[in-house]
Parts: structure tokens; C-alpha cells; sequence
């Protein structure tokens, strides 16, 4: 009988987490001990720190998934929470064919048992998620009705702390399909000599939309084209 193979990808938000639960090391002892019970061989790995919301941005993500499909293998993820959301972990799962595997989703007999499988474990987590953050508004309620100080007044943001939020957010921005669709026809359109005011009116009369799906608005226009230059 011939080996499973797999490929895994690693993912942390920030570089403290590689002293969590959820740091790279922890997600590599995961993935060997499933690998191993499944009586697999793990040919590759990759992992990267990203902290955007956008899929095309995970860099080591289109690797890994890359790898698998020419060398016929299973993508192997630690946890589902690797992803932001049941959409992006279903995306990926389409465009590998099925062919993915998490280590906190039992292995079912056929692909669209595991897919229900990895739906209903999101939406258990997603539950959670709304319980215990229901929990933690009630507890600060509670402080401020008793009058006690809420957060860590000593707690300070760093500049590169700053930094590198407004650069993850400048990259997803860049990276979301309808800012790179609008910013086509409105880079063309200033080429041609139009105003901040006429690039507006032929972004909503083409149907074009803004990240959040609303009609374009001058001072938009204005970020969006300065977003890519």
C-alpha cells in the first residue's frame, strides 16, 4: 500500500504567538503526530507570519498548496482557526480539490462527509467564539459599574507595532479584487486627462464597487489611486 504523502502549512499572526499555543513550533508537533497516525510521510512544509485578512497575501500558503498538487499529496493544516473564516478554509478546499486535511477535524470515509465534518466545526467554534465574547462584556460591564479601572494603563503601542498594522492594512487593501478592478479603469481614465469628480461618475455608471459593495465617492477615488502608487 502505497504512503500517504503530505504537505503542511504553518500560519501565526504575530511573532509573540510563537510563544503561544498557537505558535508555529506547537502547529509542527501537531501536524507530525496526525501525519504519523495516518501512517504518512510529511514531504515539505512551509509557514510564514501574516497577519491580513486577504488569502493571496499567505505567500507560503500558494507554495504549500502548489507542492501538493504536483507531488499528488494532502495539504495538512493544524487547526482550522489557521484561517479567518469557514469561507477561506472552504475556498482553499475547493481549489485543492478536497485534497486538505485538519488536524482537528476527524478524517471521514468520503470528501463530502469531512466537508460537512469541517463546517459544523466552525460553526461550533464560531458559537464559542460569540459565547465567550459575550462573557467578556459582561465582565467589563461589571467593572465599570464598580467603578474599577478597565485595560492596562501602563500598556503602550510601539511605532513599528503602528507600522506594521498600517502596512498589513495597506497590503489588504491592495489585494481586494474590487480595489484592483476600480483602480484599472481609474488609472487609465486620470492617463487620459479626467477629473478626481469624472473617474467617480464612470467607476458607479460601469458598475464598479467598493471594497464594502457601495457606490464610489470622490474622496475614495482619491485613496484608491494613491493606495498603488
Amino acid at each position: 500500500m502505497e504512503t500517504r504523502k503530505f504537505v503542511s502549512w504553518r500560519r501565526c499572526s504575530t511573532q509573540k504567538q510563537g510563544k503561544s499555543g498557537l505558535g508555529l513550533e506547537a502547529q509542527m508537533s501537531i501536524i507530525n503526530y496526525f501525519v504519523a497516525e495516518a501512517k504518512g510521510e510529511l514531504i515539505a512544509d512551509f509557514h510564514e507570519v501574516y497577519t491580513g485578512k486577504n488569502l493571496h497575501g499567505c505567500v507560503e500558503l500558494q507554495k504549500a498548496m502548489e507542492c501538493a498538487k504536483k507531488n499528488g499529496a494532502t495539504l495538512v493544516v493544524a487547526k482550522t482557526d489557521r484561517f479567518r473564516n469557514l469561507e477561506q478554509a472552504l475556498e482553499v478546499y475547493r481549489l485543492m480539490d478536497g485534497s486538505i486535511y485538519f488536524c482537528d477535524v476527524p478524517m471521514a470515509e468520503d470528501a463530502a462527509t469531512y466537508k460537512f465534518m469541517l463546517s459544523l466545526s466552525w460553526s461550533l467554534a464560531e458559537r464559542e467564539a460569540a459565547i465567550t465574547s459575550l462573557r467578556t462584556k459582561q465582565a467589563l460591564a461589571a467593572k465599570r459599574d464598580r467603578g474599577e479601572t478597565i485595560g492596562n494603563p501602563n500598556a503602550t503601542i510601539s511605532e513599528t507595532m503602528r507600522a506594521n498594522s498600517i502596512a498589513s492594512r495597506r497590503k489588504d487593501a491592495q489585494l481586494n479584487e474590487n480595489n484592483r478592478k476600480a483602480y484599472k479603469l481609474a488609472s487609465l481614465l486620470v492617463a487620459q486627462g479626467k477629473t478626481i469628480t469624472e473617474v467617480c461618475r464612470e467607476l458607479n455608471e460601469n458598475g464598479y464597487k467598493t471594497p464594502n459593495g457601495k457606490q464610489w465617492q470622490t474622496v475614495q477615488v482619491q485613496r484608491l489611486i494613491a493606495l498603488y502608487i
